[in-house]
């Protein structure tokens, strides 16, 4: 027997004498899956669905939420496709800090299964991921914010930009910083423009897998609207859920 064949008869049998266990509740897994979450948790992930406030997204029952009406953002509305609660924490950390590719397959299928209602591929002219800096790049391998945009483009045929905005700032993980004034600074000048001309009067969705307190993705907005275009919409795979 050849080795990919031995392979393929030899690990669905470990699995079955030494199954795995999900990786959030610690269930021991069934034969068939191997991707590190079992399905009950998988199931439990909690979608965004309307009614929502039509610019930040937020479960709301009106048209726009009050802290919009105050705060107006820099975009011009964002969706998001999930919370980001334990099972999907787990997956992302999984894909991101462990890299356990696989679990981006998944993820990807979440984000093509639920792509609000009130986007459409009409709407724009390319999807912009947010950026790496080059060294957190090399040293993870993949941006996870370009691959949930080439799975939307999958979906939608809407071109994937990836030489429009760089980061030129090696900036610390968010999740490393204590407070909102320090993320702020951390962020502040990261990213650059290029080419500003294919970006005017452009209909653009920027790209990122988790929003939280929103730094990111304000400092990018703030920075391609110099370039003037005609609107920036935001899609992220997940988002925090807000302190009441």
């Amino acid at each position: 027997m050849q080795a990919p064949q031995l392979n393929r008869w030899l690990a669905p049998l470990i699995t079955f004498i030494f199954p795995a266990k999900c990786r959030r509740c610690e269930t021991p897994m069934s034969v068939g899956q191997v991707h590190y979450l079992c399905d009950t948790c998988w199931e439990q992930i909690e979608f965004l669905e309307p009614p929502w406030c039509q610019i930040c997204g937020l479960p709301r029952w009106g048209a726009i939420c009050a802290d919009c009406r105050e705060h107006p953002p820099l975009f011009r509305k964002l969706r998001a496709v999930a919370f980001y609660e334990p099972t999907l924490r787990e997956a992302i950390h999984l894909m991101k800090y462990e890299r356990k590719q696989v679990i981006s397959k998944h993820l990807i299928q979440l984000v093509q299964a639920h792509l609000p209602r009130d986007f459409a591929s009409t709407d724009y002219d390319f999807l912009l991921p947010i950026p790496l800096h080059t060294n957190r790049l090399h040293q993870r391998g993949f941006n996870q914010a370009e691959q949930i945009a080439q799975g939307i483009a999958q979906v939608w045929g809407v071109p994937v930009r990836t030489d429009m905005l760089v980061r030129i700032k090696d900036t610390a993980p968010l999740s490393s910083l204590p407070s909102h004034e320090d993320r702020v600074k951390n962020i502040t000048g990261a990213f650059e423009i290029r080419s500003p001309d294919l970006i005017q009067s452009r209909k653009i969705l920027l790209i990122d897998d988790i929003f939280t307190t929103g730094t990111t993705i304000n400092e990018a907005v703030q920075i391609l609207r110099v370039a003037a275009p005609e609107y920036i919409d935001v899609l992220t795979l997940t988002r925090t859920r807000p302190s009441i």
